[in-house]
């Protein structure tokens, strides 16, 4: 098989694949969803009924202050499953997508998937302060594993599909198809070309629509009415957002920080780890509880949308209820996760940024009202820095925040927050939320994407053509780099001549064979590294149509050839 006709199957293959993860990313995300409305809406309101619209704030509950122990039964639950069936299925979810694609050749194990989908909704419709996208990734990813796994896909291969399963994820629960583009291109893609993004596309796209029939239309976050800027208002509106962004990034540090800080501390108690979940989960009840009396909402419960939208809304506008709602998340999601919770981080981030630059915004205009500038810009600014501080995906968030309002005219402030949030912590704080949690194992992320230029190299170009083809009976030419022993015009084994002592009185049944596999010619350099790993092989044979026809051999390559040939491209790169 030509190298255009490999090429052509590969990408067949890896369509159809994101295809199938496409749907079954839209279908999970809602049905995932509708798990979080049903645990919530029996823990809260004592029926069973999946509609739950997060947006709106959650009635007084029929439990009174008993729902202060809502969170602790579902802790202990949450416990159970991740100790005995799970333990990846503890935490925000996406440092584990990352560390299955980095060191794990592109596997989750497939229990993975629903055990997260019933701790982290358990944990979120409890009560928990935490948020939905963490583990739809997590659950998408890891059926997009399974599935790249029983298709016999490359590692590279499985790693582009957890990509699409993740991007896939974001797309559909957010209503962000660009948003999750982006996600996998800024967080998980290994290599970035047109042959990964498109699947990445293709597979974002389907879970977007499935999820805008299954979930609706709408955007995730309303606002008044569309943002209306004048030509000077929109230029006060941007250099702010430089110090907005500045102050954010610091204070993704603080968030992320604390994170840590709050997972060290339960780790550091004397206690087993269900105790350990009633503490930070009775902590958490008592939290909410006490707001929902002094306030009248329970405000940092769950996933908080309903308190981001009542920012949006300019409903919020108090800088002390802003400031004390904002210590008061911070806590909140440092106690669900720090003593074993399951949930995303990226709808708290949304939380604080929504509620650190409503803050901003008004003492904006009480310090300067003759700007005459709408703070829900900086509402919308706050949300995107915030994601970009904590996660280092900055146009990621930018997209993903607009997407979620659909208001273009404060875009010149989200993206001049995001790039100085970025920066900020940048500079104080090397690793962000996501691989922190893998740096503090010991497990590293590249910090960048480069060229995969051993993508375009092809195993030919690498194969030694120097090969003699001998019967049992033929004489050995030296001059060779490789003989092959031919029996009815099949080659049944391979001698390196570099590795024989050089003595004419040597016969070829008499000398050291080496154990080999066959390769299609055409293949890249990394999927011969690959196919070397997985037989524990360093010879190959290179085949036009993967047979031992001796019409159809390419050359001989060994491991040494690759490791050479990727030698030379890295030094590209240097």
């Amino acid at each position: 098989m030509d190298n255009s006709k490999l090429v052509s199957r590969h990408l067949g293959i890896t369509f159809l694949i994101s295809i199938v993860i496409g749907i079954l990313a839209g279908i999970f995300s809602w049905l995932f969803r509708l798990l979080i409305g049903v645990i919530h809406n029996i823990a809260f309101l004592g029926q069973f009924s999946s509609q739950y619209d997060a947006n709106i704030h959650t009635p007084g509950s029929y439990l009174g202050w008993l729902i202060i122990f809502s969170p602790v039964l579902g802790g202990l639950i949450v416990v159970y499953l991740i100790k005995n069936f799970a333990p990846q299925a503890k935490g925000h979810g996406v440092p584990e997508v990352m560390h299955a694609i980095y060191h794990k050749r592109g596997i989750i194990p497939g229990n993975v998937s629903i055990v997260k989908a019933f701790a982290s909704a358990i944990t979120i419709g409890t009560g928990g302060s935490l948020g939905r996208e963490g583990p739809i990734v997590q659950i998408s990813a890891a059926f997009s594993s399974f599935i790249g796994k029983i298709a016999h896909l490359s590692v590279s291969q499985r790693n582009l599909m957890i990509a699409c399963g993740a991007s896939s994820g974001i797309a559909a629960t957010f209503n962000a198809p660009l948003g999750g583009i982006l996600f996998a291109i800024e967080l998980l893609l290994v290599t970035v070309n047109s042959r990964t993004i498109l699947p990445v596309a293709i597979s974002t796209v389907i879970s977007a629509n499935i999820g805008q029939y299954l979930i609706g239309n709408e955007p995730a976050f309303s606002i008044p009415e569309i943002i209306h800027i004048t030509e000077n208002s929109n230029i006060y509106s941007t250099l702010l957002a430089i110090p907005l962004g500045a102050l954010i990034g610091l204070f993704a540090i603080i968030f992320i920080k604390s994170i840590y800080f709050s997972e060290d501390l339960f780790e550091s108690l004397p206690y087993n780890d269900y105790i350990k979940h009633i503490i930070g989960t009775f902590i958490l009840g008592i939290m909410f509880y006490t707001i929902y009396i002094q306030i009248g909402h329970y405000y940092v419960q769950g996933v908080g949308y309903a308190t981001i939208q009542d920012v949006l809304m300019n409903m919020i506008t108090n800088p002390g209820l802003l400031l004390f709602l904002l210590l008061a998340k911070l806590l909140a999601t440092s106690l669900t996760i720090g003593s074993g919770g399951s949930g995303g981080v990226f709808s708290p981030s949304l939380f604080l940024g929504a509620v650190f630059g409503a803050l901003f915004g008004n003492i904006v205009n009480l310090l300067f009202p003759e700007l005459g500038i709408n703070p829900i810009i900086f509402v919308i600014s706050g949300m995107a820095a915030m994601v970009s501080g904590t996660t280092s995906a900055p146009l990621t968030a930018a997209i993903i925040v607009y997407e979620m309002t659909l208001d273009y005219n404060a875009i010149l402030a989200i993206m001049t927050a995001v790039s100085i949030a970025y920066a900020v912590r940048r500079h104080f704080m090397k690793a962000d939320i996501y691989t922190l949690k893998l740096n503090r194992r010991g497990d590293y992320i590249p910090e960048e994407l480069i060229a995969d230029l051993k993508s375009y190299i092809v195993v030919d170009d690498s194969a030694s053509k120097n090969v003699q083809f001998l019967s049992d009976k033929d004489n050995i030419a030296w001059d060779h780099d490789f003989s092959c022993l031919i029996e009815n015009n099949k080659v049944v084994e391979i001698i390196n001549l570099g590795k024989q002592n050089k003595d004419h009185n040597l016969t070829i049944r008499s000398m050291e064979k080496e154990h080999y596999i066959i390769l299609n010619a055409g293949i890249t350099v990394t999927e011969a590294v690959d196919q070397f790993y997985q037989h524990n092989c360093e010879v190959a044979l290179v085949s036009h149509n993967g047979s031992s026809d001796k019409e159809a051999v390419v050359g001989v390559v060994t491991s040494a050839h690759l490791l050479h040939s990727i030698g030379n491209v890295s030094s590209i790169l240097r």
